[in-house]
């Protein structure tokens, strides 16, 4: 019990300071595109936001995007720390340097995504399928990282048992909100592809390539 309340202090402040740098985000976000950040909750139950925002120029780099991609880096790579951190037994001293090598391969991930996902789009001639698609992905991933900021508050301030199971929750509500979208994504054939083994094939290269490549460059 001691244990946990030392370990979560001796974190506190430089996640504090995150979590600021997240809220401050989102207020941009509020008060710059109020309508478009509360219509974004809609993709919970529906594609309006979608139809909505589709024939936004540019779709990809806008400023909307642009901020909301530093809340998806610094909520992904907390929430994987804060993962590693409550089922791995080792303790490690540098914490903030931990948390800085995962927001690195973090934002390398999504990088390579997006340039493998532009090479898979002329390749295939799926250029327009493709930006559509990374549209999606932002869509859904600005989504997820606003539903577990609260979940990620609350489980930097815990301890024990309701630690982890916060820690739990939001890894389990990510999966289930991802998982989700990619069904819809899929019975829609969003990318175009009249046969089902390309598309999981296509989808498979453009999510596993940069995984491999994080793996290679950090790991090995």
């Amino acid at each position: 019990m001691f244990e946990g309340i030392e370990k979560v202090s001796a974190t506190s402040d430089w996640v504090t300071l995150i979590f600021l740098v997240v809220l401050i985000l989102i207020a941009v976000l509020q008060f710059n595109f109020s309508e478009r950040f509360s219509k974004l909750f809609s993709l919970v139950y529906s594609e309006k936001y979608y139809t909505d925002y589709f024939k936004t120029r540019p779709l990809i780099f806008n400023r909307f995007h642009i901020i909301f991609f530093f809340i998806i880096i610094f909520n992904i790579s907390l929430c994987i720390y804060f993962t590693l951190n409550a089922f791995n037994s080792s303790e490690t001293t540098d914490t903030f340097y931990f948390y800085f090598q995962i927001l690195i391969m973090t934002l390398v991930y999504f990088v390579l995504r997006y340039i493998v996902g532009f090479l898979l789009g002329n390749i295939f001639e799926l250029e327009e399928g493709q930006t559509y698609f990374t549209f999606l992905k932002i869509s859904n991933l600005a989504l997820i990282s606003i539903l577990i900021f609260p979940l990620l508050v609350l489980a930097n301030y815990s301890v024990g048992g309701f630690h982890k199971f916060l820690i739990t929750l939001s890894i389990a509500a990510s999966i289930v909100i991802a998982l989700f979208r990619y069904f819809v994504l899929i019975k829609n054939e969003k990318l175009g592809f009249n046969n089902l083994f390309y598309l999981f094939l296509y989808l498979c290269a453009l999510e596993l390539a940069p995984f491999i490549v994080i793996y290679k460059l950090f790991v090995d």
